[in-house]
């Protein structure tokens, strides 16, 4: 039987190395027919090249996407325009690896016209996950947040948001040619010019934040939520929920734990620190978290049924 390739796309920094060793091997287990793509720092090359030597992986120079500083100085060429200039300055790495991702799936769909999987470099799989159904990509949510400022952003971007919606911050998201077109053909009040697309990217990021924004207020823009959104404006269809533990944790999950987060439906693990690695996962804070965020889960998944079945 062929299996079709689930191409899957991480930008990462070195302290994710074994996070994503781990989240390899459980991938392995439940699709057939993969190929990694890891973008990582040109300081890094060598060692993730050393450490991930692995089947059907690849190893990206971030540098060959966009150099970090010429990133900053785009950036900073429109946040001077703004009070918070100076705020801002501490995130622009969360912003650069968005960049990262969103114009290596311009480059991988385009050159190859194949779906693409973003996945979050400090995240592992637990359970399987169905990201494509044929030539579509199914389009998941999550109730765990809801971030208004990255909507403002999208508005501007894309001149209006879904009528009703959940998060689409689940730490991957799906993409198909079609979807990439879709999302291009609402970017195309930006004006390429004689830019690459890294940099288009980057002006399109920072020029709505700038238009949106007058105080600064945190994180400003998602690349989830920008996709998510052009999916939903163009499906018209309602988000499949979906849950992953990601605060809270203060070490590795045993064997034991993570049972009974696979028997409660948790689809994946974020480990957002990496010296998370170097310690075990406490039982009964664990256990305490699991009964708030279940909770939580099972009420806003209640509050999100009967919310679209009114605004749909």
């Amino acid at each position: 039987m062929n299996f079709e390739k689930l191409n899957i796309c991480q930008v990462t920094l070195s302290g994710n190395i074994e996070i994503i060793k781990r989240n390899y091997l459980n991938f392995k287990q439940f699709y057939k027919n993969l190929q990694f793509f890891i973008i990582c720092p040109n300081a890094d090359l060598k060692k993730f090249k050393q450490e991930l030597n692995l089947d059907n992986l690849q190893i990206y120079d971030e540098d060959e996407i966009i150099k970090f500083d010429r990133f900053k100085e785009i950036a900073n060429s429109i946040l001077k325009k703004t009070n918070y200039y100076e705020k801002i300055q501490h995130r622009l790495g969360w912003y650069y690896q968005q960049v990262l991702k969103l114009t290596f799936m311009y480059n991988f769909i385009k050159l190859n016209n194949q779906k693409l999987l973003i996945w979050d470099a400090d995240t592992i799989i637990l359970k399987k996950i169905k990201f494509f159904d044929n030539e579509k990509s199914l389009i998941y949510g999550t109730t765990s947040e809801f971030f208004k400022a990255y909507y403002a952003t999208n508005k501007t971007i894309l001149g209006e948001i879904p009528k009703y919606f959940v998060s689409s911050v689940c730490q991957f998201c799906a993409v198909t040619p079609y979807d990439l077109k879709n999302l291009l053909s609402k970017l195309s009040n930006f004006e390429p010019s004689k830019k690459n697309i890294a940099e288009w990217f980057t002006c399109i990021i920072f020029e709505a934040i700038i238009k949106t924004h007058k105080e600064y207020n945190g994180s400003l823009f998602s690349e989830y939520e920008l996709i998510g959104h052009s999916k939903l404006l163009e499906n018209k269809k309602t988000q499949i929920l979906i849950s992953g533990i990601r605060e809270g944790l203060d070490g590795v999950l045993s064997n034991f734990q993570l049972m009974i987060i696979k028997m409660l439906n948790y689809k994946h693990i974020t480990y957002e620190h990496s010296d998370l690695l170097n310690k075990k996962q406490s039982f009964f804070p664990l256990i305490k978290l699991l009964i708030k965020k279940t909770s939580n889960k099972i009420y806003r998944g209640f509050k999100h049924f009967f919310k679209k079945k009114i605004k749909l």
